[in-house]
């Protein structure tokens, strides 16, 4: 599993194989680095149990120069693998299992402290040059640019068919402005956390701008990713605004035939104009490429 001298977004790719071939729940990098400014949590895949991070910590600091493991009162085995390097910049890796699940073997933790080791290297390079977020923890634009082209080709290889959602948070200013960036920066977060929890294992998910994110999914068309997009719509995440106000979303979906020729920053080019015009007309609403109609979200 070598990194690529540009540190390309492979790691996010390690770690999402590293989840299916160890049989975990879920998987965390944790930044204990000054530069973190107290949010450990680089990166987060899956599932995690109530205090199951803050329990990852301590063991990478008790334990900085070798893998440690604990049981959580949940009954989740965790397994925290430190960087292999000196800890000029302290962190490491953090695996846990489904309540009750098989303990960790010695296969479990070499496979865990090589990938250890080659994320310490690629963490020292900053982690939005290996294509994470540093706000949000999800893949960022870099990143997803270079998947999504891969996915095409596969689509094309396939004869399939594959949808991009752009969702731009409408006015996230007047949150900035009304409540504080720590505020607006919750919204980012939470929406981050919401997309890769209710999307497929295959779908892609990133931040590729300040207020966007974008959902590339394989083999489905612009119907059902309309649905989707509905959904996420009239869903009201963020009614819990100091306000009372709800955030809404401008959403524009591209989809792609087998053959088109279209790249992803074609796609999202198209997805960007189709959100535009639904942000023009007030927001909270979807729209697919210049063609179909524009189906505006409920106010419930």
């Amino acid at each position: 599993m070598p990194l690529s001298g540009d540190y390309d977004g492979s790691v996010v790719t390690v770690l999402e194989q590293l989840r299916l071939t160890a049989d975990l729940e879920g998987l965390a990098v944790l930044d204990l680095s000054d530069d973190a400014a107290g949010a450990p949590v680089a990166y987060c895949l899956g599932v995690a149990g109530a205090g199951t991070t803050d329990l990852g910590q301590a063991l990478l600091t008790a334990s900085p120069s070798q893998p440690s493991h604990t049981v959580a009162k949940d009954r989740r085995p965790i397994l925290a693998c430190p960087w292999v390097f000196p800890p000029a910049r302290p962190g490491g890796l953090l695996l846990w299992r489904a309540p009750r699940s098989r303990p960790w073997t010695d296969a479990d933790r070499e496979l865990a402290s090589a990938v250890a080791m080659l994320l310490r290297v690629a963490i020292g390079a900053g982690m939005g040059q290996i294509g994470i977020d540093r706000l949000t923890a999800i893949p960022n634009r870099r990143w997803f640019l270079d998947e999504a082209d891969r996915h095409i080709d596969r689509l094309d290889l396939d004869a399939a068919v594959g949808t991009l959602l752009l969702i731009d948070v409408d006015d996230l200013r007047r949150v900035n402005q009304a409540h504080g960036r720590a505020q607006g920066d919750r919204v980012l977060i939470r929406l981050a956390s919401h997309l890769r929890a209710v999307v497929r294992p295959s779908d892609l998910v990133a931040r590729v701008g300040a207020d966007e994110f974008a959902v590339w999914q394989d083999g489905m068309d612009h119907l059902t990713a309309a649905e989707r997009a509905d959904s996420l719509c009239t869903g009201r995440l963020f009614d819990n605004l100091p306000d009372g106000q709800n955030v809404s979303f401008s959403i524009g979906i591209a989809s792609r035939t087998s053959g088109s020729g279209e790249d992803i920053r074609t796609l999202l080019r198209r997805a960007y104009m189709a959100a535009r015009e639904v942000k023009a007309k007030g927001g909270g609403g979807w729209r697919v490429g210049h063609v179909g109609p524009m189906s505006r979200c409920s106010d419930s």
